[in-house]
């Protein structure tokens, strides 16, 4: 075998990104995509980030696929260590699991007893004032005088500060409009109505390049079918991209 096949065979077999290292992100800190950035996969690290692991979904699958021996670091390369650790990784992520159901079961059936319990002191408290005598009271001597209003917040910052954040999204997130202004009123983003408004009319963004972006971020990452990379580029779902159909046609057409 030649130097050069053996370095080429040697860089195709061995990583320096660690299985466990994955494995333990991905189980731990999944949601906030950080076991992407570890294997180099910045976008779709920023992309997990901000959707919170794919509203849990994203971050599920990844912990599988990394579990399964699947997951592979930025340049195609499988994960060191997976075979000599993967009986105990899916013992421990198993007994994670379990803890994690259990614990819920606890916080549910805790959270039901105060509730109960204040319901019933609220009850009792709602009795004994009616049975009690109402109180007289005097008319004060001289009304207080009213605390001054905060000042209010301009609205031109929240539009300035919607707008950054709106150029971000098209820029390196390559989100669609009616993404965008998801985003901006969403808990992540807590801009009102009318500073999302003004920001996704007023950024510089070409949706059609982003759609093709998007497209390429869902081609690498999940290797859907054609029509299916189309419908999910269009589709206005919670989870969909909210592209339109002309420029999910045009990423379709400019994929490659």
């Amino acid at each position: 075998m030649s130097t050069t096949a053996a370095t080429d065979y040697k860089s195709a077999t061995i990583t320096g990104k660690s299985f466990v290292v994955t494995w333990l992100l991905s189980l731990f800190l999944g949601g906030l995509g950080i076991d992407r950035f570890y294997l180099g996969k910045i976008g779709t690290g920023v992309l997990k980030l901000l959707t919170g692991g794919g509203f849990g979904i994203w971050a599920l699958v990844d912990l599988i696929i990394t579990l399964t021996g699947n997951q592979k670091d930025k340049q195609g390369r499988p994960l060191e260590g997976y075979k000599q650790n993967r009986k105990t990784a899916w013992i421990v992520t198993a007994i994670v699991w379990v803890l994690n159901v259990i614990l819920s079961v606890v916080m549910v059936f805790t959270l039901t007893t105060v509730v109960v319990a204040a319901v019933e002191e609220n009850e009792a408290a709602a009795e004994t004032n009616n049975t009690m005598p109402a109180p007289t009271y005097s008319a004060p001597a001289q009304a207080a005088p009213p605390a001054p209003a905060a000042p209010a917040v301009p609205k031109s910052d929240d539009r300035a500060q919607a707008l950054s954040s709106a150029q971000f999204f098209s820029d390196d997130m390559h989100m669609s409009k009616a993404a965008i202004f998801d985003q901006l009123g969403s808990e992540y983003g807590k801009y009102t109505p009318e500073a999302a408004q003004y920001a996704v009319d007023n950024i510089t963004a070409d949706y059609k390049t982003n759609a093709l972006e998007y497209a390429k971020i869902l081609q690498e990452e999940l290797s859907l079918p054609t029509e299916e990379l189309r419908e999910q580029l269009a589709s206005t779902s919670q989870y969909g991209a909210k592209f339109t159909p002309e420029e999910a046609d045009y990423a379709i057409e400019n994929l490659k």
